[in-house]
């Protein structure tokens, strides 16, 4: 067996399908990233890495960030390292099942020298039906142009507090288009609150990220009452399901999730790559 490449979303698509057996929340990953290259190519300059291995592995790389692996046979995940190491050593990090992500930091060790930390474990969670949830006061609204100066503030604010490998020039270059797309949905109260984005570009699901309430307006429900109604209007428009991934270590939004109705499926682990002195 070895590793193929796939230059054709829709190519990686169905070699990628036999992992869905081992957790649809994790291959959310594959099917949802690769139907947004097909919404958005990407440029010629773009960094786009989609590789599958037999039936058991399957990974995705954009740009910056880490390699997502999901639940790739532990064999998968070091064919991928192997392949993907002569060309990309500065890789950021990987992303999956911890024994597959253990088979792929060896294989990086080996052919690039650096080793790994662990950032953050991870659980993927999937949703079908909303409960209800306490109503509280404000509304949500779609995003617009209006909203591309604050939001992305608001979302550099984000992955600075949980620590997400995003860079801030990445972000302004990515951000505004999902913005002005109508990607995010905004809890309003004398102003915004709290914000929740999404991505639909698979036709039967969608995947909700990210999720953030200002920190002088947490702790009054505003992010369950928007993520909860972002989710009935998305079930609405005829996704069968709903995906989302939260911090393990942190029980407020696993908390928050659960009383929505969202059901914890894997645990995952992100893991950085270091320089050897690192």
């Amino acid at each position: 067996m070895r590793v193929t490449r796939h230059t054709d979303p829709v190519a990686f698509i169905a070699a990628a399908a036999p992992m869905s057996a081992r957790g649809l929340a994790s291959a959310s990953f594959f099917e949802g990233w690769a139907h947004s290259l097909k919404r958005s190519p990407p440029e010629a300059t773009d960094r786009v890495y989609l590789a599958t291995f037999a039936d058991c592995g399957a990974v995705i790389q954009r740009d910056e960030g880490p390699a997502i692996i999901g639940q790739s046979d532990p064999e998968a995940a070091a064919a991928f390292a192997a392949d993907l190491a002569p060309e990309w050593p500065a890789l950021q990090g990987v992303v999956g099942a911890p024994p597959a992500c253990d088979a792929f930091v060896r294989t990086w060790r080996e052919a690039t020298g650096r080793g790994a930390v662990e950032r953050v474990r991870l659980r993927q969670h999937t949703l079908i039906s909303v409960a209800d949830v306490p109503a509280v006061s404000g509304e949500a609204y779609i995003s617009d142009e209006a909203d591309v100066d604050w939001l992305l503030d608001g979302y550099l604010a984000f992955i600075a507090e949980v620590g997400m490998p995003d860079s801030h020039e990445r972000a302004r270059a990515r951000m505004p288009a999902r913005i002005v797309r109508g990607d995010f949905r905004i809890w309003m109260r004398d102003g915004p609150v709290a914000f929740a984005g999404f991505n639909d570009a698979a036709p039967e699901f969608a995947r909700i990220a990210p999720v953030y309430t200002f920190p002088d307006h947490r702790g009054r429900g505003y992010a369950t009452a928007l993520v909860a109604a972002l989710s009935r209007e998305l079930l609405a428009a005829g996704k069968r399901r709903l995906f989302l991934t939260t911090d393990v270590a942190n029980p407020t939004s696993n908390a928050i999730y659960a009383r929505i109705g969202f059901v914890p499926e894997t645990d995952e682990v992100h893991l950085d790559f270091v320089d050897a002195a690192g």
